[in-house]
């Protein structure tokens, strides 16, 4: 590449939004797309694991030098490409709040989406043995303990975005992609895990208008495939 940076990634992955969004769209920063499939296993072959020794995805390659985990890669291309403030702040009291949230989301919110895999995609989708009742209980437990202090704590009514902020950080955008991925869900499980939580809906559909129309491109794939599967459970 001449300018600009790679991304190896499943779609829908909150660094893949935020680099549609942020860096290129608003930006002009450029940049090369290089999907992994998942259910593949293409990031578990080797010259994957040459880049990322865990096999894991997302990661970005920027002139050679590798850089891992989602709230990483946001980090690093906010400060790289000098992106507008509000999504990671000088500020260094603004910046900490969303440092805090990243780190947070590591060990609390980042249970739905294993919640999400093992009730809706792990069978249906991956083919694969059905998961445990105790594994599926433990991420439950965590996921609607933190989408309540998400509805309770980090939700205000100073702003739209999270800790009272008139515009979204990457906090927002890391958050959101793994809340949305609850449209996996059954409708009854979607409402149980989500109704009742009037400041969540407000703040997704505020972070889909304000970052239109990326947000809904990114998550274009998982959306189709809940439609699909919704369908077929008819």
């Amino acid at each position: 590449m001449s300018a600009g940076f790679a991304i190896i990634s499943p779609i829908s992955s909150p660094d893949d939004h935020f680099t549609n969004l942020g860096a290129n769209r608003a930006n002009n920063v450029e940049y090369e797309f290089e999907y992994v499939s998942l259910r593949k296993g293409e990031h578990l072959t080797s010259a994957m694991k040459a880049l990322n020794p865990r096999g894991q995805v997302p990661f970005i390659i920027d002139d050679g030098f590798v850089v891992c985990e989602s709230s990483t890669i946001m980090r690093y291309l906010c400060q790289k490409y000098s992106l507008p403030d509000h999504w990671y702040p000088a500020d260094l009291k603004s910046r900490t709040g969303v440092d805090t949230l990243l780190d947070w989301y590591h060990s609390n919110l980042r249970a739905t989406s294993g919640y999400v895999f093992m009730k809706g995609m792990q069978v249906s989708v991956f083919k694969m043995s059905p998961p445990r009742e105790e594994y599926i209980k433990l991420k439950e437990d965590i996921m609607l303990m933190s989408l309540k202090i998400l509805e309770e704590s980090y939700l205000t009514e100073e702003g739209s975005f999270l800790l009272g902020a008139s515009q979204p950080t990457i906090a927002d955008v890391l958050l959101g992609c793994e809340v949305t991925q609850t449209c996996m869900l059954d409708e009854a499980d979607r409402e149980r895990v989500l109704g009742g939580k009037p400041k969540i809906a407000k703040w997704l559909a505020a972070l889909e208008e304000t970052t239109a129309p990326h947000f809904a491109e990114v998550h274009t794939t998982i959306r189709s495939t809940a439609k699909e599967m919704e369908a077929s459970s008819k």
